[in-house]
């Protein structure tokens, strides 16, 4: 009897293979890490370099003196594609608005209203929008107060996001699923304002 206890003794004191077994314990955890870096990393990248290209087609068109040319507008989805690599498809609309408010204080969420210069998608991969879309802009305060007759144009940008690594792996073990993530740019033009050929409405 004395003997077992003895044994049994020795065989809780013995740290053979203790490092292994605490190996195996924390592999899980390692490779999760390692799986959720890479994903978040890309997620905040890609959200980041969509950021910076929106923001560069907004300013290219704050500086437009002239009414732009449907062939300009349309190409910069290429200037888009060539500031966003990485193979997330990225869509984007331009609407130029101008505030139309004779009295009070201006188009804010309750006075006033926007009158739609244009609204316009290079190569057509996202809807249009039409005069009372863009009213709700207002209402709930997503463009700054507008004085009467003053203008802004707003760059919006949508890109698909899709996880590098298979989607049950991202959604399941790190909670990032496909999803898509916006901008919404609110922007000045330099001059009066900014127009597409071919409208009526800046006239």
């Amino acid at each position: 009897m004395r003997n077992l206890k003895q044994r049994f003794a020795t065989f809780l004191r013995d740290e053979d293979g203790l490092v292994l077994a605490e190996g195996l314990l924390m592999l899980p955890l390692v490779i999760w890490a390692l799986v959720a870096m890479f994903i978040y990393w890309d997620v905040f990248r890609t959200i980041n370099i969509t950021q910076k290209a929106a923001y560069g087609v907004a300013d290219v068109l704050s500086r437009q003196k002239d009414d732009i040319p449907l062939t300009f507008a349309n190409g910069l989805q290429k200037i888009l594609d060539f500031l966003t690599p990485g193979g997330h498809p990225v869509n984007m609309r331009i609407t130029s608005l101008e505030c139309v408010a004779p009295t009070g204080p201006g188009c804010t969420t309750t006075n006033g209203s926007y009158k739609l210069l244009f609204s316009f998608s290079p190569e057509g991969k996202v809807a249009a929008l039409t005069q009372p879309d863009i009213q709700v802009w207002r209402t709930k305060g997503k463009v700054p107060v507008l004085n009467h007759g003053e203008s802004v144009f707003i760059v919006e940008t949508e890109v698909n996001f899709k996880a590098q690594l298979q989607t049950a792996i991202a959604g399941f073990m790190v909670g990032v699923e496909d999803a898509k993530y916006g901008q919404f740019i609110v922007t000045k033009p330099r001059h009066r304002r900014l127009c597409l050929q071919g409208t009526t409405t800046c006239t």
